[in-house]
């Protein structure tokens, strides 16, 4: 949800592994950790406008689980099209663990252009209303590292198909959830992640 309660994103990822591994598959996978505060912001838009590269860590609005605001948010972009198009995510470490392993949940889009936020009447981003092409986009990027032990798709009991961002832009889903087992996090068989999983939703 919003600071407001609306409710915000699709949950479409979880994944599973330390922090230190978490934060290595998305480096790996060419993922950029965006920026948090206003001042890191600045400089960093500041650096890359003196070295004319394209700022990548720009920072993207705070969606609350948990109650709290993510905990990382990392992007994935065409530098020249950063502004209006990119591939971001936002990850929240969950209260309970699989295995003695770290649960990571997260929820991605991609930015395709502008609309107006009916919320307030501003201009904010538009996503893709098929969330499920940057949900498999997250999969494929990380499958692509050698880091992932096991990539699969589970569908919760009542599954979020459609639904509307906190912004108000629609947007619509198969249902299932991509997981994602980073090594060596995983070596037992896939079933003993299952009731882990299901008392998330």
């Amino acid at each position: 949800v919003d600071a407001d309660g609306h409710p915000g994103d699709r949950v479409d990822f979880l994944m599973v592994g330390s922090e230190a591994t978490m934060q290595k598959a998305f480096q790996e996978a060419g993922w950029v950790k965006v920026d948090r505060s206003v001042k890191d912001a600045v400089l960093h838009g500041i650096f890359s406008s003196l070295s004319k590269a394209p700022y990548l860590e720009m920072p993207m609005s705070e969606l609350f689980m948990y109650h709290r605001p993510q905990d990382y948010g990392f992007a994935h972009a065409e530098p020249i099209k950063v502004a209006e198009s990119r591939h971001h995510l936002r990850l929240w470490k969950a209260p309970l663990q699989a295995d003695g392993e770290t649960i990571w949940v997260g929820a991605a889009t991609h930015d395709i252009g502008f609309e107006r936020d009916q919320r307030n009447g501003k201009v904010t981003h538009k996503i893709d209303p098929n969330v499920d092409i940057e949900r498999d986009y997250v999969g494929q990027t990380m499958n692509e590292t050698g880091m992932v032990a096991m990539l699969d798709y589970m569908t919760a009991t009542i599954p979020v198909k459609d639904a509307r961002t906190a912004t108000g832009g629609g947007f619509h889903s198969d249902g299932r959830t991509l997981i994602l087992v980073l090594a060596p996090a995983a070596t037992a068989e896939t079933g003993r992640f299952d009731a882990t999983f299901a008392n998330l939703f």
